[in-house]
């Protein structure tokens, strides 16, 4: 399937040249639907709109209003940022994001490009995938040019957080394409990798794990390193010993328990948001909206009631005439429980296996990545899975470009790999939840917000196309 495929369903458009860009000198302007024009127009804004200031403003339109708003760096030739806002997991916070806007472009000196992707439940996914996707075609057509207005080969990063963060990493994973313009740095900040929460599932066993419905891509289960010299067709030897002794134990707490009831992004809060932002649930397991699922088989499967005429086929009706058949089934009335039907779709665990990405044969190199979670916000699984997850595949693609094998030889070769992979991903915990822009609950977040500008400044400038 093309990573593409998405631009070309847009309901989205530019509808002119002249009403894509617009550049002023003044700070930001504002676009708003006039009645008889077929595009949003520009106003200024006005004195009840908090601008932030800057040396130029862009605005990429379409019909629905502004897509992007874009923030120049004094350098012509400075890379460009990508920011994604948080999305509805956090309410409006307008003037909190100027100023993490502005201490973006202060430390990292690249211009900022900030996606106004749509999302709510009158616009649930996929549309927030495609106003991305969008923004970033025009980013790459309008802002990497030289000074004579000519296309070039240039660095682009991303970065975002909550929802934002889950955009990021879509696009990251995705348009990283070697020998073009491409997405050569990512930072995320507490991201939503996985819209299926703990939550959703119940407790069971590893024995008891389901199966899913149909085989997924490796037979490798997803916490095991692809890259060991074992071979894990072969069953491992039974330590009951071991076994026995952690049987009454019970597992430790997730963030995603331990944190869940903080003031800022409680866990109903977002699972709210999620059944808002999804029409079904099997839409949570789509990889561009759940992006961990580029590397992993998802936790959980629908299971589906059976209707009555799946019932039907499975009784011998041609081999019992009508009459016994409903003796039977009237005598088993009394012998058997009956159990109501579940009337929609039950969410179970399952077993999750192992996925390669990038996938053989493309010419995909992943970005360089910045991760960061808070120590007490229930979203910290995730950022650190997503890195587990990142560092094993890029260990192994590095491998495998270098070596022309996905094994490794001996354990020297092993660590030097994986400490290879460590220095391109980064993971950083921080203190307490940690979002950029819930300022009340983080005051550390200018700190936080101007080591990403730096370490962007610093990716950006090495990065290699």
């Amino acid at each position: 399937m093309s990573l593409r495929f998405v631009a070309a369903s847009l309901h989205l458009r530019v509808a002119s040249p002249c009403a894509a860009v617009c550049c002023c000198h003044t700070g930001w302007v504002t676009a708003v639907n006039t009645p008889g024009v077929g595009h949003p127009i520009l106003q200024r804004a006005g004195p009840s709109q908090p601008l932030l200031r800057c040396p130029a403003s862009t605005a990429l339109l379409s019909p629905v209003g502004q897509m992007a708003r874009v923030f120049h760096s004094s350098s012509p030739s400075s890379p460009v940022l990508i920011y994604l806002p948080p999305g509805p997991v956090l309410p409006d916070l307008p003037e909190e994001e100027e100023r993490v806007i502005s201490t973006l472009a202060a430390t990292s000196r690249a211009t900022i490009a900030r996606v106004n992707y749509r999302a709510s439940s009158q616009q649930q996914f996929p549309t927030p995938i495609h106003d991305v996707l969008l923004a970033y075609d025009w980013v790459r057509e309008n802002l990497l040019q030289d000074g004579f207005a000519r296309p070039v080969i240039g660095r682009v990063g991303v970065c975002g957080e909550l929802m934002g963060g889950s955009l990021a990493v879509m696009l990251a994973l995705t348009e990283c394409r070697s020998g073009e313009s491409r997405i050569g740095a990512a930072s995320v900040n507490n991201p939503i990798v996985d819209w299926v929460f703990p939550e959703d599932l119940p407790a069971v066993s590893v024995a008891e794990l389901l199966e899913p419905v149909t085989p997924d891509e490796t037979a490798l289960l997803a916490d095991e390193d692809p890259m060991a010299l074992t071979n894990r067709s072969e069953p491992e030897a039974p330590r009951a010993t071991k076994t026995s002794k952690r049987s009454g134990k019970s597992p430790p707490l997730t963030a995603w328990q331990l944190h869940g009831d903080n003031t800022a992004i409680p866990t109903p809060t977002l699972s709210a948001e999620r059944d808002s932002l999804f029409r079904r649930p099997e839409d949570y397991f789509d990889r561009f909206a759940s992006p961990i699922h580029f590397f992993r088989s998802p936790q959980g499967m629908l299971l589906y009631p059976k209707h009555d005429d799946a019932w039907a086929s499975e009784q011998p009706d041609s081999l019992i005439d009508i009459e016994t058949q409903m003796d039977i089934n009237h005598y088993q009335s009394f012998e058997e429980p009956t159990t109501p039907k579940p009337e929609l779709p039950v969410l179970a665990k399952c077993r999750a296996y192992a996925r390669i990405y990038p996938p053989a044969g493309s010419n995909l190199n992943l970005p360089d990545w910045r991760i960061t979670a808070g120590s007490q916000n229930p979203l910290l699984g995730q950022g650190s899975e997503l890195t587990k997850m990142i560092r094993r595949n890029l260990a192994r693609h590095t491998l495998k470009k270098r070596m022309g094998r996905v094994r490794w030889q001996d354990d020297a070769e092993k660590l030097y790999y994986e400490d290879y992979a460590k220095s391109r991903v980064l993971m950083e915990t921080v203190d307490g939840l940690g979002l950029w822009t819930h300022q009340v609950t983080n005051q550390q977040w200018q700190a936080q917000v101007e080591q990403t500008g730096l370490w962007m400044k610093e990716s950006l400038s090495l990065n290699s196309l």
